[in-house]
């Protein structure tokens, strides 16, 4: 099978009952309501089981662009990957949002509540909907005879600790349930106020190196499904984190894990701009750890690759059409002029997104200041370069698809590796050393210039540099947010266009390090904190 279509071959035998209270062994009085014990039928039910799992990522129904799977959820505002997009890109300097959408003022501005946001009440959600679906998937595979068991469950772990991950980043404190704990349990025990989770952040840790024997090596399994070298990642970015969630410092793990994932034989693709183009499943699979996929013929979406394509081009400017592939942009988002500014230009005086040095950087400039100095509300086509990353256009030039974009999401790559690594060895972590840093560092930036012109030398590479090379490599990736608070930035000590709520950008309270548990689930679960200030 295609494995542009493995991930979306789920049929409506998988709509799984997931609880958090009751016995899941009994069965409905309706006939027309799918048991686990018929959808289990077959060995092949299993493994579409899984898929379905993995899935949530890209749909957010059984059925397409119009359906959900969970009620009060737009299918297309509250798609999974949308929402975690948003939440860690759309409150930093790499991008703000020009609609008059609810969510908007309060992601743009940097001020949200605990009125219900659309982008975090989805991104909380259906993060906490792959967990309800792996536990009850977990507990089935565990209970059958499937030949390939071992592996089947360790997958979906992953895809569990993956979601745990999501929420322990953005929320800190969700609800804890496991397959063996179907009840509406308390958080792993936290810190509230120095807003750290040891406990979680140990279980996901302990976790992912539990399954990892029972994954396929890296780069032997099937491309979009979690191998040794996705469960590797996971745990070197948790680690580079351990500050942050935990309170301590993980960085030589942190290298430990990241040496795992090179020592897999991964290895950078040769053009940048091909990661992001609808057959980098193709051309890049070498350097694509783990991605998020879609296909224009099966995952029909408003969300995901669509709204990352459409919303960041001009719906007037048809010469964007080769990077969207349609004839129509949404004028959603675009940069912020200090982003820009991580740039080198031929005459930084007088910078155009023509006269990047850097290869990376992928802007279009036309009729626009480089900042936004009025509004980020219906100022898209005049201030603010647009973003032209990701494309719904292949290597060689071709629209697979016109209506849907089949480029997938790189959402765990070598190239993120090569950096956190270094990161790491700055930061005091044992395993790694600064020769291999500044080697792994120059890779990615002789890519980027075509040449050595750009390399550093060893006394360059400081954290400061780490910071700017991750934006200049990764944004736009959904990791600009959970950088700037490891680096201490984001609440205070850098701003950028209307950060606060201020057109030169202000500092922040410390309390929107974190969003707000929904009030959907604080009202029906005793057990839950609120986070700190909300």
């Amino acid at each position: 099978m295609n494995t542009k279509h493995i991930l979306t071959a789920a049929t409506g035998a998988l709509m799984l009952f997931s609880s958090c209270s009751g016995d899941l062994d009994v069965k409905p009085l309706d006939p027309n309501v799918v048991t686990a014990e018929k959808a289990y039928s077959t060995d092949d039910a299993y493994v579409q089981g899984l898929m379905k799992i993995y899935s949530i990522w890209a749909m957010s129904g059984q059925d397409g662009d119009g359906s959900s799977d969970i009620a009060g959820l737009d299918p297309g505002n509250c798609q999974l990957m949308r929402c975690w997009w948003n939440l860690n890109e759309t409150c930093t300097d790499e991008s703000k949002n020009a609609w008059g959408d609810t969510w908007v003022d309060a992601l743009d501005y940097n001020s949200w509540n605990t009125i219900q946001n659309e982008a975090i009440e989805g991104g909380y959600q259906r993060a906490m909907f792959i967990i309800s679906l792996s536990n009850e998937y977990i507990k089935q595979v565990d209970a059958s005879s499937h030949p390939q068991k071992a592996q089947l469950k360790a997958e979906a772990r992953f895809c569990r600790a993956l979601a745990y991950e999501v929420l322990l980043d953005l929320f800190r404190n969700p609800p804890f349930i496991t397959e063996s704990n179907f009840s509406i349990a308390p958080s792993p025990v936290g810190d509230s106020e120095k807003r750290i989770n040891p406990t979680l952040f140990e279980w996901i840790a302990n976790e992912l190196t539990e399954i990892r024997s029972d994954l396929p090596a890296a780069r032997q399994g099937v491309y979009g499904r979690a191998d040794q070298g996705a469960a590797d990642f996971l745990l070197a970015r948790l680690y580079l984190n351990g500050e942050v969630y935990a309170g301590a410092k993980y960085y030589s793990e942190c290298i430990e894990a990241c040496n795992r994932v090179i020592a897999g034989g991964y290895s950078l693709a040769d053009n940048y701009e091909h990661l992001f183009l609808a057959d980098n499943d193709q051309t890049c699979k070498n350097e694509i750890i783990f991605p998020i996929v879609f296909d224009g013929a099966s995952t029909s979406t408003w969300g995901g690759m669509t709204f990352l394509i459409m919303a960041s081009v001009s719906g007037e400017n048809t010469s964007m059409k080769d990077y969207k592939g349609v004839n129509a942009g949404w004028d959603g988002m675009r940069a912020t002029g200090q982003f820009i500014d991580k740039f080198e230009f031929e005459n930084d005086a007088a910078p155009t997104a023509g006269s990047i040095k850097d290869i990376r950087g992928m802007f279009e400039d036309t009729d626009r200041s480089q900042h936004i100095t009025s509004t980020p509300i219906g100022t898209f086509k005049t201030e603010g370069w647009e973003v032209c990353k990701f494309r719904n256009v292949t290597s060689s030039g071709t629209v697979i698809n016109n209506a849907w974009p089949d480029t997938d999401f790189p959402m765990f790559r070598l190239g993120d590796v090569y950096l956190m690594y270094a990161e790491a060895v700055l930061r005091g972590g044992n395993g790694g050393d600064l020769g291999t840093a500044v080697k792994y560092i120059n890779a990615l930036r002789a890519r980027g210039y075509t040449g050595t012109q750009g390399n550093i030398s060893q006394d360059q590479l400081t954290l400061g540099f780490i910071l700017d090379e991750r934006a200049r490599e990764l944004y736009w990736e959904g990791t600009r947010r959970t950088d700037l608070i490891r680096f201490g930035v984001f609440a205070n000590g850098y701003n950028w266009d209307f950060k606060g709520g201020v057109a030169t950008g202000a500092n922040i309270d410390e309390k929107y390090i974190l969003y707000p548990i929904p009030t959907t689930d604080m009202t029906v679960n005793g057990n839950l904190v609120q986070n700190p200030g909300f």
